[in-house]
C-alpha cells in the first residue's frame, strides 16, 4: 500500500513539473495563455504644438493642454483609462529613444517635473501610466523611413496634374479648417479625441496615402506609391514592435500616437485574429 501511494506521489509530482514547464515554455514563446487582446486605441494632435508652426504636412492650430479646462478632462479621460487596465502602453517614441523614455518617465513618477509640458506623452501617457503603477512606458515608434512630399508635390506640377494638386489642398484646407474650429470654440477634449478618431477621419486619412498620393507622377514614376508605402511601412514596423513587447499577460494594451498613425493601426489590427479593437468612445460610457 505504501509502495502504491510513493508511486502516486511521484506521479502527480511530475505531472505537475511537467505542467509548470509548459507554462514557462509558453510564455518564453510569447505565446498568448487567455483570450484576444483588447487594443485601446486613441490617436491625439500634438498638444505641443500650441502656439508653435507645425511641423506637419497640416497647419493647424492646437490646444492648451494646460490650461483649467483642458487639465480637468483629461484627468476624467485618464480616470476611465485607469478602469480599463492596460497592462502596458505604447507611445510615438523609438525603441532606440528607449532609454531616455525610462529616465524622464522615472523623473516624472518622483518629481513635478513634466507637469509644464504639453506634450501628450507626458500628459496622457505618462500621467495614466503613473497611476497604474507601471514601470516604463513603451516606444515603438520606426523612423528610418522617408516622406518625400515636397518631391510628391514637384511631380504632380511637372505632370500638370492640377485636379489632383487642387484636391489635395482642399483635403488639408477642410482638416485645418473643421480642427481649429474645435480649438477655437475650445471644444471639450473628449470631443476631439472623439473626432480624431472617427472612423471616416481615418478612411479618410489612410486613403490619402493609398488611393491619392498613388496617382501622382508619371506612370513610371513612383513617388507617390514610395511615399505611401514608407508610411504605412513605418506603422507596421511600429506594430510589429508592439506585437514584440506584447507578452501572454498582456490581456488589454493601449496605444498613444498620432491620429494618423492610428488610422493604419485600426486596419492592420483587424487581420489579427488575437487582438481586437477598442475606442475611448467604448470606455468612456
Amino acid at each position: 500500500m505504501r509502495k502504491l501511494l510513493l508511486i502516486l506521489v511521484i506521479i502527480i509530482t511530475s505531472c505537475n513539473a511537467q505542467s509548470t514547464n509548459d507554462t514557462e515554455n509558453i510564455i518564453r514563446k510569447g505565446e498568448r495563455t487567455s483570450s484576444k487582446v483588447n487594443v485601446l486605441l486613441v490617436g491625439t494632435s500634438h498638444w505641443d504644438n500650441y502656439q508653435k508652426a507645425d511641423l506637419d504636412v497640416v497647419q493647424a492650430d492646437e490646444i492648451d493642454i494646460l490650461s483649467d479646462q483642458y487639465q480637468t478632462q483629461l484627468d476624467e479621460i485618464v480616470a476611465k483609462i485607469v478602469e480599463f487596465k492596460p497592462t502596458k502602453i505604447f507611445v510615438e517614441r523609438t525603441v532606440a529613444y528607449q532609454p531616455k523614455l525610462d529616465s524622464i518617465y522615472n523623473l516624472y513618477k518622483t518629481s513635478d517635473w513634466g507637469n509644464k509640458s504639453r506634450n501628450e506623452i507626458i500628459q496622457l501617457g505618462f500621467k495614466t501610466a503613473k497611476k497604474l503603477g507601471h514601470q516604463r512606458v513603451y516606444g515603438i515608434d520606426y523612423r528610418e523611413t522617408s516622406f518625400p512630399y515636397d518631391s510628391l508635390m514637384k511631380v504632380m506640377k511637372t505632370e500638370k496634374q492640377e485636379t489632383l494638386i487642387s484636391d489635395f489642398e482642399k483635403d488639408i484646407k477642410n482638416f485645418e479648417k473643421e480642427y481649429n474650429t474645435l480649438v477655437y470654440n475650445k471644444t471639450s477634449l473628449k470631443d476631439i479625441l472623439y473626432y480624431l478618431n472617427d472612423k471616416d477621419r481615418r478612411r479618410s486619412d489612410l486613403g490619402w496615402y493609398l488611393s491619392k498620393a498613388t496617382q501622382a507622377g508619371s506612370v513610371d514614376n513612383h513617388t507617390g506609391a514610395f511615399l505611401g508605402s514608407e508610411w504605412v511601412k513605418r506603422n507596421i514596423y511600429s506594430y510589429s514592435i508592439m506585437q514584440k513587447y506584447t507578452g501572454p499577460n498582456d490581456d488589454r494594451i493601449m496605444v498613444l500616437m498620432g491620429s494618423s498613425h492610428i488610422a493604419v493601426f485600426e486596419n492592420l489590427i483587424a487581420y489579427n485574429p488575437d487582438w481586437k479593437v477598442v475606442e475611448l468612445k467604448d470606455i468612456m460610457k
